[in-house]
């Protein structure tokens, strides 16, 4: 039973948390003195970084400073039921644990500054860091004459399971009244009978982090919708979204409630909403009537994301 458990909730080898804020940035490390012992840990002669977790590591070598890497508590994880069932349970028997071993000993880095008070140890903040080149607005040639669909993208994770379930009286309505929409979301996401049979809601290709990383660069919206449920989890995320929307080369909408939408929104980079599905679906449907609003709110997303997406705040600490 145990056992059956713990393969369901364990890491599987690619680490979204790894890559953003230590790999992609930092990756030629390796080349100098760095080891990469585990897929989240990383040693160098006077120092170990674990990120999140320690799984597959070993003992972790002694006499060198520690230091612990986290972009989600987990008890606020676990105590909260938006999530999917199986990360909490991931929260609690991986995270949490880790964060009982290694917390008390290392010296603590976070994602966002609510993480850091949600901490209470007034720990840095680095940001995550994508080595994709963030997109241009061509994709919106086809819109602005007409001719082409309206790709809208939910770009959330399994874990993001409540967003979504937010956003589905939104898309059902959008579809609806407008014949060029389509919506655009992970494999692995349960949808409604009525969306999971629409003929305009299409797969995004690929399971895990590896496969969609990938993919991403390949693919173009015009419009990325990432509400978040308004919990203390949710609202410590990081301002990871901005620059994935940057990639992706759409125009975001946010939740008000959850900091870097702020960010967003005095920059021309997104629009920052309260959590009501007519409100999200009255935006949806505007800057589709409207394709040269959103291209440009899209080219200040791209411009964000570029402000945003530096590797030497991960390279220096």
């Amino acid at each position: 039973m145990i056992p059956s458990l713990l393969s369901r909730v364990l890491p599987a080898p690619g680490s979204p948390s790894a890559d953003l804020y230590f790999m992609n940035a930092c990756g030629d490390f390796l080349e100098r003195g760095v080891t990469r012992l585990a897929p989240t840990v990383f040693v160098s002669a006077s120092a170990c970084l674990v990120i999140r977790h320690g799984l597959g590591a070993g003992p972790l070598p002694p006499r060198r400073r520690l230091i612990y890497f986290l972009d989600d508590l987990p008890q606020a994880g676990i105590a909260d039921p938006s999530l999917p069932f199986r990360y909490r349970q991931k929260l609690r028997l991986v995270e949490a644990a880790a964060l009982a071993q290694y917390g008390p000993r290392a010296d603590l880095v976070v994602s966002s500054a609510n993480l850091s008070r949600m901490t209470g140890r007034a720990a840095p903040v680095i940001h995550p860091y994508w080595s994709e080149r963030i997109a241009c607005q061509r994709h919106f040639a086809r819109v602005l004459d007409g001719r082409g669909p309206i790709d809208i993208a939910f770009l959330g994770s399994s874990v993001h399971r409540g967003g979504l379930a937010f956003l589905a009286p939104v898309i059902e309505r959008v579809l609806a009244a407008e014949p060029r929409a389509r919506f655009h979301l992970a494999e692995r996401h349960r949808l409604p009978p009525m969306l999971a049979a629409h003929p305009r809601v299409q797969r995004i290709p690929g399971r895990g982090w590896r496969a969609y990383r990938k993919g991403l660069t390949a693919r173009r919206f015009h419009i990325a919708l990432y509400p978040l449920i308004e919990t203390p989890f949710n609202m410590a995320r990081s301002r990871n979204k901005l620059i994935e929307h940057g990639v992706a080369g759409a125009a975001p909408i946010y939740t008000a409630a959850w900091g870097p939408s702020g960010l967003a929104a005095r920059s021309g980079a997104g629009l920052a909403l309260a959590n009501c599905p007519a409100l999200w679906a009255d935006a949806v449907l505007r800057l589709i009537s409207r394709p040269w609003e959103a291209k440009e709110m899209a080219a200040g997303a791209g411009a964000l994301a570029r402000k945003l997406d530096d590797p030497a705040p991960q390279r220096d600490l």
